[in-house]
This record gives structure tokens, sequence and C-alpha cells, in this order.
């Protein structure tokens, strides 16, 4: 009875998602979604949740084992950003360019900070809370409404940085790249590309947003977070503050095409030691900065886990059999397929990394089977995912809107846009150009 444990699939995924969306524990709500899956795919209940293979734990602890020092790595290294004052060095550096005459220009300017934050692989909460601070001030100056931050956000942490752009060491790609057994720049013609497509898409759609809002007569309303002064502090010069960023992004590029094994972990070893030298004066304690960035890594390295938990045992059961088997042979392709795959996987867990998870732990090898191109699949999964796990649905959306002071009413049109509108255009174009063999 495989319809059984499909709609036991279906009914476990809903339950998890409307579970988030109303901000209960993604632990608990994990482990009752495993349990649903379980019983109604007539699964060892046992066996699904504690066994040695395929189950909850598995799955969790196989994420975690692969992935919590980058995680750690990624959330120390952007602690010291935060509090050396490094991003707001960076910040104000782009922005004394860009000036507060284009309204425009500030929104590409907030996009353009945003996205080397997250390029150098900062957890886009801590590149987006160093951000705001800055980024209020000027949207009152300029008299830009509040709700276009998440526009500008957009395109900095939630489009071509999660997964497309060569090099960046960002979870999805990470898992994907390392899944197919491909280097971390793997696929460059494809990323470049598909990045300028999402850049060139994103900024004419944050251009068309910003001339309706002024047509409708909309501008800055003052809250409460105006009266918050961010603190006065020498900050260090723009070279310091983009050090150890630009020793992160290069040595991940240089060692990648010297096939180096853990360059990841390599790369972010050094940035963090070139920060705790450079920032040194800036910092008011080394253990806490160390201590704060690497307890912040724990949630989200956890909720992420506990989502492959889920997925693990899904992948087990007799009733995603029948959904991964409709999926593979849809017409169309491996590539389309793939894509098709990671989005659906992205969308009902919520989490593009997540996804990936799954993906690399049980389904890469029939794909890999077909003869496809191993680093265009990895670039494909990995984009795909990232834009399947954009839905309103997702636990990261409601956690970056609340801190924004925005709501998915006002808000999520401009995140949907940019991260699932724009990345669809990139997407497609990579995918034409998989098959034609240009990667």
């Amino acid at each position: 009875m495989e319809w059984i444990g499909v709609v036991g699939i279906i009914v476990g995924l809903v339950f998890f998602v409307v579970a988030a969306m109303k901000g209960w524990n993604v632990l608990i709500t994990s482990i009752v979604t495993a349990i649903i899956i379980a019983l109604t795919n007539g699964m060892d209940i046992g066996a699904a949740m504690v066994g040695n293979e395929s189950s909850y734990v598995t799955g969790l602890a196989g994420f975690v084992q692969k992935n919590l020092l980058i995680f750690m790595g990624a959330a120390i290294l952007g602690e010291y950003i935060d509090k050396s004052g490094a991003a707001r060095a960076i910040a104000q550096a782009i922005m004394n360019k860009v000036g507060t005459k284009s309204p425009y220009l500030v929104l590409l300017g907030i996009a353009a900070v945003g996205a080397i934050l997250t390029y150098a692989g900062i957890s886009m909460f801590v590149a987006m809370f160093a951000l705001i601070p800055l980024a209020r001030p000027l949207f009152k100056e300029c008299n830009i409404p509040w709700h276009l931050f998440a526009a500008a956000w957009s395109l900095a942490a939630c489009s071509f940085t999660m997964a497309m752009i060569p090099g960046v060491p960002a979870i999805a790609w990470i898992n994907a790249a390392n899944g197919c057994g491909v280097s971390l720049t793997a696929a460059p013609i494809m990323g470049i590309v598909g990045s300028l497509i999402a850049i060139v898409v994103s900024c004419l759609y944050i251009k068309f947003a910003l001339k309706r809002a002024q047509a409708k007569g909309e501008g800055y309303e003052a809250t409460g977070e105006d009266g918050v002064v961010a603190e006065e502090k020498n900050l260090p010069n723009l070279f310091v503050a983009l050090l150890p960023l630009i020793l992160l992004i290069v040595i991940i590029i240089v060692g990648s095409q010297l096939q180096v094994a853990n360059i990841v972990y390599i790369a972010m070893i050094v940035a963090v030691i070139a920060s705790m030298i450079a920032f040194n004066k800036h910092i008011a304690s080394q253990r806490d900065v160390m201590g704060t960035g690497a307890k912040n890594s724990l949630g989200p390295a956890l909720f992420t886990s506990a989502a492959v938990g889920v997925g693990t045992v899904a992948a087990a059961s007799v009733g995603f059999t029948a959904i991964y088997e409709a999926i593979f042979n849809m017409p169309g392709g491996a590539y389309v397929s793939a894509a098709m795959m990671a989005a659906v996987l992205g969308g009902v867990m919520g989490s593009g990394s997540g996804a990936v998870g799954i993906i690399s732990a049980n389904f890469l090898a029939p794909y890999l089977a077909t003869g496809v191109d191993p680093a265009a699949l990895a670039k494909i999964i990995a984009t795909s995912a990232t834009i399947g796990g954009a839905l309103p649905n997702s636990g990261a959306m409601f956690g970056m809107l609340a801190a924004m002071g925005l709501n998915h009413k006002n808000s999520y049109k401009h995140i949907a846009a940019i991260s699932i509108g724009a990345g669809l255009c990139a997407l497609v174009v990579m995918i034409i150009m998989a098959n034609i063999g240009i990667v």
C-alpha cells in the first residue's frame, strides 16, 4: 500500500512545516514527524528512530559530523567581523562611494555589502544584524520604504551567494560538491553566468519595486528601532576589515584548483586566526568572541541536522520510493529531474542545505550513474534546493523578517521575486548550459 506511505509522508511534512511556522521547537517537531512517517509506512519505530542505518539519529548525527566545524568556523568568523566593527567599516566604505543622492544606488550598495559578507561564508543572520543599524539612517535620509530592505537583502544573502558563485563556502554548495566528488570551484562558467543572470534580474526588480513604491507615495516610516544608536567605536580600516574575508576566499579558490583536501576547513582556520590578530585591538575579549560564535553555531547546525534526520527516515520509506521514482522518471532528463527533486525537498523541509544533505546521502548515485557531469549536477542541485528553501514556510524566513521588523504580507513578495524568481531564471539557463556541455 504505497499510497498510504505517500499520504503519511505528506501529512508528516505538512505537520512539520505548520509547526515550524507556529514557532514550535524544530527538534521536537522533527521527531514527531519522523514517527508519523515511520508509522504510516509500516516501519519499525525503534529502527527508524535510533537504528544503525537510515534512521533519524544516524541522519542527524551524520550531518552534524560532516558540517559542525563549518558552521562553527563561519559563526566565529562572523562574530569577529561583527564585534570588531569590520562589517560597519566595509559598509561605510561602500556607502561613502555610493552616496545618498540616489535611493536605487543606496539599495544596491546595501546589497553589495551583504554579498561580500555572505560570499565569505558569514551567516546571513550575523551579516544582517551588522547591516541593519547602518541601513536604517540611510533609508531614512533617502526616504526609502523600509520594506525594500528585504529586496536588497535577498539579493545580498538569499540569491547567488547561496550556491551559484564559484568558491562560496555555503553549506548547501559544500554538501553538493562533496557528494558529487568535485571541488568548490567546480562548474565555474555555469556559476558565473547564473550569478550574473540572478544579479541583473534582481537589480531590475529592485528598480521596479522602488519606482512602484515611490509612485504610491510610500516613504520611510520611523519606528522604535530608529532610537537605537549604534555604539561608536574605533573601526578597523578597510584593508584590515577585508583581510580575513580575502584570505578565506583566495585560499578556497586556489586550494580547490590545486585539489587540496578539506580546503574549506583550512581556509576557515586561517581566516579566524587572521581575525584574532587583525581585530585584537578592536574587541574587548577574544575569549568572549570565540565562545559566543561557537555557541551561536549550535542552533543552526542542530536544527538543519534535525531536518536531515526527518529526510533520512522519509528516504528509507516505501512511500518516498514511489515519489522518487516518479520524479526520477519525469520528462526532461536527469538535470531537470535532479532540480525538481532538490526544489521539492527544499520546499517541504524549509531548508536548502537540509535538502542537499538528504540528497547527498541518499539519491546522488542513480543520477551520477546516468552519465551526467558531476560538477553540473552539484551546481544544479545546490541552486535548486536553495530556491525551494526560500518558500514562505522556511524557518529562516520567519527569523529574518522578524529581525528586520517586517512580515510576510509587506515584504515576502520581494524575497520571492529575487530568491525564487531571479533564481529560477538563472537555474533554467544553467540547466540548458549543462545539457549542451558548457560547465
